[in-house]
């Protein structure tokens, strides 16, 4: 009862004022950390949905009221975030569902991730003197747009368990886009961010978003009537209209007609459309502190390394007070040692990979923390799981995904979602086709497909998926789910949801201060820690790093939205960074 008190009173969180970032243009932060609100957007009930966007999150409240399932809600939110943040995710994207499905007490894992069409070849990202393209140029290249997966995932999920009709959903969207809302501080950040990145090579979006060179006003409203019509075709003729159809007609001729603007470019095929399918993929699971942790497998990278990350700080005896130098110290080694792991194994699974299982089996664990205890300041190394006796595959040069988005929902039965999604890089490929930005997923393969004489294991290959470092996941306990979350972030993903669970597992956080908590990351070599986090650090920040090791305060580009069950309610929160929103329908779980 105390803790429930706590809760309810523990709905604000201080942040620190701060000059806003200077944007920039590196591919570990093409969407960097807003400076967020003073508040973390808190609610409590039977039912809960926590969005980036509080136009998505009322949308999808509304859903809930009417009795909708979670999916219906999951529907509404991200047909409505493609037209408040179209930064982030939207119908050119594509995405990880971790879904609960209460009447079955199943848990499952639909797989809506980018495909590279069928004339891709691994050299799609080199110069014709064999060497990569910069990043800047990669991202803006049609070659970089894989087949999106959001609408199959959408489509496929609603066919299945909603309850609403598949238009009723669509209508919140379509009004936003037709008739217009006020553009968001980070809508418009954003924009400028990708002015900056470049938008020459898109007379489409520097049509819709930079009429005149100039963002949208915010005291003005903003509409995108080419994707209003987009929506209306969807919510006339379903979801398989995207890929089959006259949508998918429109689709194909609009990125023919773009075709001139970049000679080397093979195009689609009306296959690469119509053969595009959702995976079902069985969740990743693994024990923790009597709970079982459970999210996406490959091609996504960053549930792999969340599992493994918590599994290394257990067995690293890193699990202490948030107050102790040795937990952060611990969380740092386990983060940085896990990547090494996921950067170099973690393929689509269409390729023979590993066995994530054998990379997250005890003994394995064990060998890399006795490893890690003797070479304290070695740089990680992946290892060699059980039956593997040397390594197969050259390091990779991983591309990182940032313009990404998190939803979750739990309805009045107990369904839940957690769904995280993306365009990549801010405004995705800064493309738009039929009023929809498309992604740039494709450059989360590696540039160079060999490296001295090895092929590397995330290389482009047709009807592949990328790795990716999305990771939405959910907490068990005697096999009810109590906890889901998910966060933007690219390579960080797994960073952010290892300390938040740290904090809600371990340290018995409540939701607000869980997502305020600080932030870190390393990257390569350096290790980066929040600037200004919602919550002041309250260690001695600069022992964590090693003597060699480059030490960088920025920050970071998280989006968390988190649900924890607790005392018979569910209780939501968003994480401050962002314009994140969590709301509520009044009452208790269901026993």
């Amino acid at each position: 009862m105390f803790r429930a008190l706590l809760l309810i009173l523990s709905v604000c969180v201080s942040t620190a004022a701060a000059a806003p970032p200077a944007a920039p243009v590196s591919r570990d932060d093409p969407e960097p950390a807003d400076l967020g609100s003073k508040r973390v957007s808190t609610a409590a009930g039977a039912a809960v949905v926590v969005t980036a966007n509080p136009l998505a999150s009322e949308a999808a409240l509304a859903v809930l009221k009417a009795d909708g399932h979670a999916v219906d809600a999951l529907v509404t939110a991200q047909a409505v975030l493609a037209v408040v943040e179209p930064q982030s995710s939207g119908l050119g994207g594509g995405g990880f569902l971790l879904h609960w499905d209460a009447n079955q007490q199943a848990l499952e894992v639909f797989d809506g991730r980018e495909t590279a069409p069928q004339r891709s070849r691994p050299d799609d990202f080199l110069k014709p003197s064999g060497e990569p393209l910069s990043w800047r140029e990669a991202t803006s290249r049609l070659d970089a747009i894989g087949i999106p997966g959001t609408v199959a995932l959408l489509w496929d999920v609603h066919q299945r368990d909603g309850r609403l009709p598949w238009a009723t959903l669509l209508e919140p969207a379509i009004g936003l886009a037709r008739d217009g809302f006020r553009p968001s501080p980070r809508l418009l950040r954003s924009v400028r961010l990708a002015q900056r990145i470049g938008v020459a090579h898109s007379p489409a979006f520097q049509a819709l978003y930079l009429p005149g060179g100039q963002p949208p006003q915010p005291d003005r409203l903003f509409r995108n009537p080419a994707l209003a019509r987009t929506l209306q075709a969807l919510a006339r003729d379903g979801g398989s209209s995207f890929y089959r159809g006259a949508l998918a007609q429109r689709i194909l001729g609009e990125l023919t007609a773009l075709q001139s603007q970049e000679p080397g470019f093979r195009g689609w095929s009306q296959a690469d459309l119509a053969s595009y399918a959702v995976v079902q993929r069985p969740p990743l699971c693994n024990g923790f502190q009597r709970l079982q942790l459970c999210t996406v497998p490959p091609p996504s990278s960053g549930g792999l390394a969340l599992l493994q990350t918590l599994a290394l700080l257990n067995a690293l005896n890193g699990l202490t007070a948030e107050t102790e130098l040795n937990t952060w110290q611990q969380l740092v080694t386990a983060q940085a040692w896990a990547d090494a792991d996921r950067l170099y194994w973690v393929h689509d699974p269409i390729d023979a990979a590993i066995s994530t299982e054998s990379l997250l089996a005890p003994a394995y664990i064990q060998e890399r923390a006795r490893t890690i205890r003797d070479s304290v300041f070695a740089a990680p190394f992946p290892g060699l799981p059980p039956g593997i006796a040397q390594y197969p595959y050259a390091l990779p040069q991983q591309g990182k995904e940032q313009g990404t988005t998190q939803v979750s929902i739990v309805d009045a039965a107990g369904n839940l979602a957690s769904y995280t999604a993306s365009v990549e890089t801010v405004f995705g490929s800064r493309h738009l086709l039929a009023g929809m930005v498309m992604n740039n997923q494709l450059t989360d393969f590696s540039f160079l497909p060999t490296l001295q004489g090895k092929p590397i294991a995330n290389r482009r290959l047709p009807g592949r998926r990328p790795a990716s470092s999305m990771a939405p996941t959910m907490v068990f306990r005697n096999g009810e789910p109590i906890l889901a979350l998910g966060s933007p972030g690219g390579r960080t993903i797994p960073h952010v949801l290892s300390r938040v669970l740290l904090a809600s597992l371990i340290w018995k956080e409540i939701p607000a201060r869980a997502v305020a908590l600080p932030l870190l990351s390393t990257r390569a070599n350096t290790l980066v820690l929040e600037k200004d986090p919602p919550i002041p650090w309250m260690i001695p920040v600069e022992q964590l790093k090693r003597p060699d090791q480059p030490l960088r305060f920025q920050r970071l580009g998280s989006g968390i939205a988190l649900l924890q069950r607790i005392d018979g309610r569910w209780y939501g929160a968003a994480d401050p960074r962002r314009e994140g929103t969590a709301l509520a329908l009044p009452g208790a779980t269901k026993p």
